[in-house]
């Protein structure tokens, strides 16, 4: 058994095809939810930091960052 992608909850497997990644329905469309959120916020925080000046560049990029490293921690 594997755990959950979204709550690391155990998820029973089938004997045959592709192991599921997922507990519910609920967690799935949550984890796709979330991962869909930080891609759009990844985009706009960019778009921000490249329309202001310092400080605002900075601290719209750092926001970025932020937003990427929790997607990448989700995939």
């Amino acid at each position: 058994m594997a755990g959950c992608t979204w709550c690391g909850g155990d998820v029973t497997r089938s004997s045959t095809g592709r192991p599921r990644r997922f507990c519910s329905d609920e967690h799935r469309k949550a984890w796709h939810q979330r991962v869909k959120t930080l891609r759009r916020q990844v985009d706009h925080y960019k778009d921000l930091g490249a329309a202001n000046a310092e400080p605002y560049r900075s601290y719209w990029l750092s926001c970025a960052a932020d937003a990427q490293a929790e997607l990448t921690n989700l995939s």
